[in-house]
């Protein structure tokens, strides 16, 4: 066996290779140890706070400490998908015995991705917003409700992280092109934002505001104008 400084340098590393090692918890055998098995420890044993076991679907069950079940829509087939997940509940201690009711309540109005950590070379991930947060009957967990944005691959029924990425955008800007007395503006945020208005040079133009609903505003002014509408 040549010494291992004078075998070649592998530079296309795939999950596959393997490295050569002790196994402590086994009576300290040499054995080889896959790059994806690493990977997937790594993964596992992390810093992130929250990681959880997959327990099911939820239906008012008491979810046991490190646990998490998806609440699903009913009308969803048996094998659904990440569209169909409209909420996950999370016990309040993660798979690593943690406490994270001190940072649930910010995930709420957050991006999150779920991603499954079962395996290492898996590619299943959903990404929500997550529009609020409810303490359970129990006080041992959170109802998440979720609203789905995106995924990939086949829903994750194993180990799972939950990463936030930031609030969406609740910023909208409407132009109004043609001279109108009325602007009426569709903006889909969902909410009761606040508008400022300017005509087409620029200035600041009054004019009376009515919410028809959560995602649909009137301006009506004394005189046609054109412009823009800036709500945030």
């Amino acid at each position: 066996m040549a010494r291992i400084k004078l075998y070649p340098n592998d530079t296309a590393i795939t999950g596959g290779d393997k490295l050569v090692g002790t196994d402590v918890a086994g009576d300290n055998i040499t054995k080889n140890f896959q790059i994806e098995d690493l990977a997937q420890y790594f993964e596992q044993t992390g810093n992130a706070l929250f990681q959880y076991n997959f327990a099911g679907t939820y239906g008012n069950q008491t979810i046991d400490s490190g646990d998490y079940r998806y609440q699903v829509d009913p009308s969803a087939p048996t094998i659904y998908g990440w569209a169909n997940i409209t909420g996950i509940a999370i016990s309040r201690y993660n798979r690593n015995g943690e406490d994270v009711t001190p940072m649930v309540s910010l995930l709420v109005n957050q991006i999150i991705k779920i991603t499954d950590i079962a395996t290492s070379e898996s590619l299943g991930y959903g990404l929500y917003q997550v529009t609020s947060s409810t303490t359970l009957s129990s006080g041992g967990a959170f109802l998440l409700t979720l609203k789905f944005k995106g995924g990939s691959s086949t829903t994750a029924n194993g180990v799972i992280s939950i990463a936030p990425f930031g609030t969406e955008g609740y910023e909208y800007t409407f132009t109004q092109s043609a001279a109108a007395s009325t602007w009426t503006i569709n903006h889909n945020l969902d909410r009761f934002p606040s508008v400022t208005t300017v005509d087409s040079a620029g200035s600041i133009i009054n004019g009376a505001i009515t919410y028809t609903d959560s995602n649909t505003i009137t301006v009506v002014f004394t005189s046609a104008t054109s412009g823009k509408a800036y709500l945030n």
